[in-house]
């Protein structure tokens, strides 16, 4: 799950990583030295062949990581894994996910980013703590199915739907009920005043990431997403900004904007609009210090974030 953060006068998503904090194993000669202490595996390509061998033996496992390997279908024996809380297989060519993921009632976070995936896996119907996924990157995903499928995940609060491809967003996303975070990133092709209709039926969305989207301008409809707290718009550098002065003023939820890496050099001379924002993040833009002067003594109120990397 997760959450926003204010540190520092930047804009963080925190998210629980479960056992990231402990020594992450990505060998089985290392892991199977000490499998009660073993919360992170992070396997090797060519060590991922003796996962049905030597699985079992994790009893304490809560994130499996198999990513960028290829994999078509995943190693027997993950079901086994009834301690499993975080599964990422991002970077492979699966089509499917095994049916004996069932019994890991525990999976909360599963990470499906650039794969083959066509229609979503059946098995995630049955996963009743599932909270976060990622279903990025698959660009044949048949979303209004997949959408489908999801509505009847009734905990799942975060999903990424990046880099699919997609024109539209199908009205069934309106099921997701308790959705609070939604990634649409890398969709420039997308209608965004449908969008935004669809999404102004969500009263649970809190935060929206939109970057790298080709945008030029924030259509009306965004006005009626009412509920949001936060909003993303990193890496539009064609974006006209007194369209987001506009739409923002009409969010009066909204606490904190990201305007990060779009070529920025000024604002719009009238930014009375965000003055009820908490945070604004310019960082990785180009304004000189005398916009930077301006533009905080506009918004005095707003903790306006310019750092560079």
């Amino acid at each position: 799950m997760k959450s926003i953060w204010l540190i520092c006068g930047a804009w963080v998503v925190h998210s629980f990583t479960f056992a990231q904090s402990s020594h992450r194993y990505v060998t089985w000669a290392e892991a199977r030295q000490t499998p009660d202490h073993v919360e992170w595996l992070d396997l090797e390509c060519p060590e991922i062949s003796q996962v049905p061998e030597y699985i079992h033996e994790l009893s304490h496992l809560e994130s499996l990581y198999l990513t960028e390997c290829g994999l078509e279908i995943l190693p027997e024996g993950i079901g086994q894994v009834s301690s499993l809380q975080l599964l990422n297989v991002q970077g492979n060519r699966l089509q499917s996910l095994p049916a004996e993921l069932m019994a890991s009632q525990q999976l909360s976070v599963i990470n499906l980013r650039d794969n083959q995936f066509r229609e979503l896996p059946g098995v995630l119907k049955g996963l009743a703590n599932l909270r976060e996924l990622d279903l990025s990157g698959n660009p044949d995903l048949d979303l209004d199915r997949a959408l489908n499928t999801l509505a009847g995940i009734h905990k799942l609060d975060f999903l990424y739907l990046s880099e699919l491809g997609v024109d539209s967003l199908p009205s069934s996303i309106r099921s997701l009920a308790a959705l609070e975070e939604l990634h649409l990133s890398g969709n420039p092709g997308m209608d965004w005043a449908q969008a935004f209709g669809a999404l102004s039926q969500m009263p649970h969305l809190k935060i929206l990431v939109l970057s790298q989207n080709e945008l030029t301008a924030l259509p009306a409809e965004l006005g009626r997403v009412q509920h949001l707290n936060g909003l993303v718009l990193n890496q539009n550098p064609a974006l006209e900004l007194e369209s987001v002065v506009a739409r923002v003023q009409q969010m009066p939820n909204l606490k904190v904007l990201l305007l990060r890496d779009c070529a920025l050099t000024a604002l719009p001379e009238s930014l009375g609009g965000l003055a009820h924002l908490a945070v604004i993040d310019l960082s990785e833009n180009n304004f000189p210090v005398e916009e930077q002067l301006r533009i905080k003594a506009q918004l005095p109120n707003v903790n306006v974030v310019f750092y560079r990397l």
